[in-house]
This record gives structure tokens, C-alpha cells and sequence, in this order.
């Protein structure tokens, strides 16, 4: 083989090489553009996802803070026309006492407030004395007199205490009912609308709110 044969020969096997090295670099590079490629779509999709649930986590914030607006502006709503239907009520109370109440009086109706009273005493050992006082306002003096307390003092008594009724001079700021004390006045039973509406106060907003709601989504 002469020097020109193996010249050649060597040029051919550099390019050969050449030519393996170039290709492996192009594979190398492809691989690495590809892997790259696939690393910034990864990013990208974990970026887009991390925007979506951004988005979700701020859309249910929103939704939260709706609901909660709308709870407290509908209990707003059920305290305003729970007021206003006890306001009402409160404001039938003259009717009640000039009319009568499903067909019973005003009178009646005080008397069965001073039984309860004076029984609530009696249950609480609270009668030591036979004497109780009945407290009422001077507006309702008409529906009050002694034949009715010395009725409801033997009614009271026809359960076994012995109790006499008695109508104090001391008149109270009330639209109705009564206040029943023992003499000493250690021991006092306020039976007036307006606390009667107090101590029944969650009842009373319960019916109200199942009445005034009746139907509606809570």
C-alpha cells in the first residue's frame, strides 16, 4: 500500500469518526433540547395548575364570603321582623285588655297570671307567709278587686296552702300583667308581658321565625 492509499485511508477512517462523533453530539443535543422541552412543559402545566388551584381557593373564598354575607344579612332580616312582630304583639296588648283574648277577658286573664305566680312561689317553699302582694299598673286598676283576688286566693288554697291575696298600693310601669311578692318582699314572681316575653324570648323567636320563614330554604 503506498503513502497515498494510506493517506487516504487514514483521511477516511477521521471522517468516519467525524462523522459518529457529529452524529452522537446530535443525538446528545436532541436529548437534551427534548428533555428540556419536557421539563418546561412540566413547568408550565405545574405553573398552569398552581394558577387553577389559585383560581379554585379564591373562588371558594368568594363563594364563603357570599354564603356568610347572605347568612348574616338573613339573620339581619329575622332579627328586624322578629322585633317588629314582638313590637306588634307588645301593641295588642290594649286590645287584649279592652276585647279579650280568644274569647277570654283581660280580668281572667290577670287573675290566671297571679295564680301562676303565686303557685311558682308556693312550689318554690317560698310561702312562709300566707299574705302575698299583687303588684299591677295603675292602667289595669279597673280589672282588678277584691272578689277577684279572694276567688283566685281560694283556688290557690284549694291545693292544700292556705294563701290570701292582697293588692299593694304600689303601682308599676308595665303594659300588663302583674307582679305577686310575699309580704316581705324576699321573694317576687314578675309576671308582666314584658318579662313573660323575656324568659319565653327563645320560643317565642323560635315560632316566630318557623312563621315568619314557613317555606323558605334556612
Amino acid at each position: 500500500m503506498g503513502a497515498v492509499e494510506i493517506v487516504d485511508r487514514i483521511k477516511g477512517e477521521v471522517k468516519l469518526e467525524q462523522d459518529r462523533v457529529f452524529s452522537e453530539a446530535r443525538a446528545k443535543a436532541e436529548a437534551l433540547q427534548k428533555e428540556a422541552s419536557e421539563e418546561m412543559e412540566l413547568r408550565k402545566q405545574q405553573f398552569i395548575e398552581a394558577e387553577e388551584e389559585k383560581g379554585r381557593e379564591t373562588k371558594e373564598r368568594i363563594v364563603r364570603a357570599a354564603r356568610l354575607k347572605a347568612k348574616k344579612h338573613r339573620w339581619d332580616i329575622e332579627e328586624e321582623l322578629i322585633q317588629k312582630a314582638l313590637e306588634a304583639a307588645m301593641k295588642r296588648i290594649p286590645t287584649v285588655k279592652s276585647e279579650g283574648f280568644k274569647g277570654t277577658e283581660y280580668s281572667p286573664i290577670l287573675a290566671s297570671l297571679i295564680k301562676e305566680a303565686a303557685q311558682s312561689i308556693i312550689a318554690g317553699g317560698g310561702a312562709a307567709s300566707s299574705e302575698l302582694e299583687v303588684v299591677i299598673s295603675a292602667e289595669d286598676e279597673t280589672y282588678v278587686n277584691s272578689a277577684m283576688l279572694k276567688e283566685t286566693s281560694a283556688e290557690i288554697s284549694a291545693g292544700g296552702v292556705e294563701i290570701d291575696l292582697a293588692l299593694s298600693e304600689e303601682r308599676m310601669r308595665s303594659v300588663g300583667g302583674v307582679i305577686v311578692r310575699r309580704k316581705d318582699g324576699k321573694i317576687v314572681v314578675d309576671n308582666t308581658f314584658e318579662q313573660r316575653l323575656e324568659r319565653f324570648s327563645t320560643n317565642v323567636r323560635e315560632d316566630i321565625v318557623k312563621e315568619l320563614f314557613k317555606g323558605k330554604e334556612s
